[in-house]
């Protein structure tokens, strides 16, 4: 398959696609080393959708540092994932992500145009 044909299927832009292809070693863990079944274990727990805007493509992330409690991951999506790590909004437990990140992804998305 293409890019543009798996963006299709998806109903996400090329782009996104293309940046997965680029940085795919950036979340490539090895099978059974702890991060993978942390992560495997939030899936389980959360979905394979963003938790905030329902995208199907995610990443897994931490609202407290390196925690062990399953209460401190999110489920995200890239663009939601970026929201918080350039800090446009700070989230410190998981009710953040309806309090502040949701309205902020309405707004951001409203602005897009989609």
């Amino acid at each position: 398959m293409t890019d543009l044909e798996i963006a299709k299927k998806l109903g996400v832009s090329r782009d996104v696609i293309m940046y997965y292809r680029q940085n795919y070693r950036l979340w490539k863990n090895r099978k059974g080393t702890a991060r993978a079944t942390y992560r495997s274990k939030a899936l389980n727990l959360y979905g394979k959708r963003c938790e905030v805007c329902r995208l199907a493509i995610i990443e897994w992330h931490h609202i407290v540092p390196k925690s062990r409690d399953p209460m401190h991951w999110c489920i995200l999506c890239p663009m939601c994932h970026a929201v918080i790590t350039k800090k446009l909004v700070k989230i410190t437990c998981r009710e953040d992500l309806e309090s502040k990140l949701r309205p902020f992804m309405k707004n951001i998305y409203s602005e897009l145009k989609i």
